[in-house]
């Protein structure tokens, strides 16, 4: 590649923007550095982020976000509403109608068999599946046919886009993972590492906390892509050393969270080889306070338990004076530069979703000062 750039940030993803006349591994390969390394490509077992990501780029569900929060459809023909009848009245079921032709990466085609599998592969007591919250309150998962998918709740659920909904709940391949039920799951090596999907990727050679490498999947929906032959992704080392890797020696394409300092950025795009691009997500640094008394004067067993409420920090009015003290810009400034934000939220994106707060943004000492004497 001829631009090579270190993205930066909570949730930076790669986005390769269409060209006329695009031909699918049309770019060569491309160099990929995290620093934290992959360590499984199946999302069920990890909720690491660098998991996720990068195994996202083999295993998709039936639908996704794109990065206004919107739910976009991957595997089916529309999203499902009340509107379209794909959700019922009642709110107590959904159902998901397959694009007709899709196919797995080794060329069997793509069926409702599949989703339901999926379900019960992480529902499954006894198999420790990382992401089971998706599926909670459901009461069944059926095939209709080949090509419909329903899901039927226990009671109303007002927000039906958690189950076979982002990157943490991919559909996998029944006749791959039939014998990795339950505890089996975390046996099956080759499963694991390199799977059976429907993304752009399917993995070619897998070395964990290591290096993944992929292949164009021959048998994907969309003839034009992915624009690369080839993708390799390390991982290890630091920070700093991933940002030097694509903006100094050039041995990488791209580098993700390459959260360094101010000065150390503008010095590396100095020297023109590339260029830092930040991308929030949902991610947030934040100080969290013990709300319980760890005095180790208190009984065994009782200690920082929910029986002794700290004598502090459970006054709300210490705590918003701690929160009022702090001058959150001038960190993001000396610690992030242009790769932070700071935010008075916990769920600061996608903005859909964001609280329009920002009484934190200002500090107040003045202030915090008044309310510790008022709290004694």
């Amino acid at each position: 590649m001829k631009l090579r750039t270190a993205l930066l940030g909570a949730a930076a993803t790669l986005a390769f923007a269409p060209a006329a006349f695009a031909e699918r591994g049309a770019d060569g390969n491309v160099k990929v550095l995290y620093s934290q390394a992959v360590s499984i490509m199946n999302a069920y077992l990890s909720s690491g982020t660098k998991d996720v990501e990068v195994g996202s780029l083999v295993l998709e569900p039936l639908a996704g976000f794109d990065q206004d929060g919107n739910v976009i459809p991957r595997l089916v023909t529309e999203i499902p509403s009340v509107e379209n009848g794909g959700i019922s009245e009642d709110l107590t079921t959904i159902t998901w109608k397959l694009i007709p032709g899709l196919l797995w990466s080794d060329g069997t085609p793509v069926t409702a068999a599949d989703a339901v599998f999926s379900y019960e592969y992480c529902t499954h007591p006894e198999g420790g599946c990382a992401q089971a919250a998706r599926y909670e309150g459901i009461e069944k998962v059926e095939a209709i046919d080949d090509l419909t998918v329903k899901i039927t709740w226990t009671a109303p659920k007002p927000n039906p886009f958690t189950a076979f909904v982002g990157a943490t709940s991919p559909i996998l391949q029944k006749a791959q993972f039939a014998n990795c039920l339950g505890t089996a799951a975390p046996t099956c090596t080759e499963q694991n590492f390199k799977p059976i999907g429907t993304g752009p990727f399917m993995v070619t050679d897998f070395k964990v906390n290591d290096v993944v490498e992929l292949a164009a999947n021959p048998n994907y929906r969309d003839p034009a892509k992915p624009r690369f032959a080839t993708m390799t992704v390390k991982g290890g080392g630091d920070a700093a050393g991933a940002a030097r890797a694509v903006m100094e020696t050039g041995e990488f394409d791209y580098a993700w969270n390459t959260q360094i300092n101010p000065e150390l950025q503008a010095q590396m795009e100095a020297g023109g080889k590339g260029k830092f691009v930040s991308a929030f997500g949902t991610l947030v640094e934040r100080i969290e306070m013990n709300m319980t008394n760890p005095d180790p004067a208190l009984p065994e067993g009782e200690r920082s338990t929910a029986k002794h409420p700290h004598p502090i920090l459970s006054d709300i009015r210490v705590r918003k004076a701690l929160s009022m003290a702090i001058d959150r810009n001038l960190l993001v400034e000396v610690g992030y530069g242009n790769a932070g934000r700071a935010t008075c939220n916990l769920v600061p994106a996608p903005a859909i979703f964001a609280s329009p707060n920002t009484d934190c943004l200002t500090q107040d000492m003045a202030g915090a000062k008044a309310l510790l004497d008022e709290a004694g």
